[in-house]
């Protein structure tokens, strides 16, 4: 799949219409031979309003189902407007046990 980063932002904004969305590409910060392969995302969206955190990211993993086979690790951050608007940022994705960086 060329180009995972700019996939998973279009899809994301398709079926969320988030009013925040970042999708960063963390593949640099990990050892293997994929330049693509490790993301996080931030999503703001009214969609998650009476949603649990774990039926949101159910929702994310059912959306990249497919994606997930060349995918290797996927931080997902879900927020309500008023849940984002209280935050100080998003925390640190976990480090790979492959990680090749300390």
């Amino acid at each position: 799949m060329n180009n995972m980063q700019q996939h998973l932002t279009e899809q994301l904004q398709i079926a969320l219409s988030p009013s925040y969305l970042e999708v960063f590409n963390e593949s640099h910060n990990h050892s293997g031979p994929s330049s693509e392969s490790h993301f996080k995302l931030i999503v703001v969206s009214d969609y998650f309003d009476d949603l649990k955190l774990i039926e949101r990211h159910r929702f994310i993993n059912q959306l990249f189902k497919e994606e997930m086979t060349y995918i290797h690790a996927l931080s997902i951050h879900t927020y309500t407007s008023d849940e984002w608007q209280m935050k100080n940022g998003v925390p640190d994705s976990p480090k790979c046990v492959g990680s090749s960086t300390s």
